[in-house]
């Protein structure tokens, strides 16, 4: 499914992100799985981040409040929101895929988000916490922890997101 946000939204979004940036500068935080971003990658990550969670609020005709500083709940509802590049657009990637880490609840939805330029968001699908953490999936970049890669062909279409109550 494919979102396009208006120029509002994407003011909107990344008013939010440069909140967020600024207050984990304040907070003095750093990447908890050890990337280290320059800080255009950061301010605008930020940025894309808080596009692709009003991307999917949007497509689910829920309200996102676009808070900051609330690490400790999902993006949504019991659900939270990953975005990345568009694999043509991310020299690192071949394919499009998933992250869940380790220490990720199971009982979550997770979404992917595939980003095509700064107003198209495409959501790829999502899928629950307990289905992502399979054996099958387990990936692992060199000096990096080891997390579960899922193809986009693993995730179920956002629409019967639903259907898929907690754990």
């Amino acid at each position: 499914m494919l979102i396009k946000l208006k120029w509002h939204e994407v003011q909107m979004a990344w008013d939010v992100g440069v909140n967020r940036a600024a207050h984990s500068i304040r907070m003095e935080l750093k990447d908890a799985h050890g990337w280290r971003p320059d800080p255009i990658q950061d301010v605008g990550w930020q940025c894309i981040s808080a596009s692709s969670e009003l991307a999917v609020a949007k497509a689910l005709r829920v309200y996102w409040n676009g808070s900051v500083n609330t690490f400790s709940r999902p993006d949504l509802p019991n659900i939270e929101i990953k975005s990345q590049l568009h694999h043509m657009l991310d020299r690192y990637k071949e394919t499009n895929y998933l992250i869940v880490r380790k220490d990720m609840p199971e009982e979550q939805r997770y979404v992917l988000v595939v980003v095509h330029s700064k107003t198209d968001y495409r959501i790829a699908g999502f899928i629950p916490g307990y289905e992502a953490k399979k054996e099958k999936y387990i990936s692992q970049r060199v000096g990096r922890e080891p997390f579960y890669q899922v193809p986009l062909g693993a995730l179920h279409p956002i629409e019967h997101i639903e259907s898929f109550p907690n754990a």
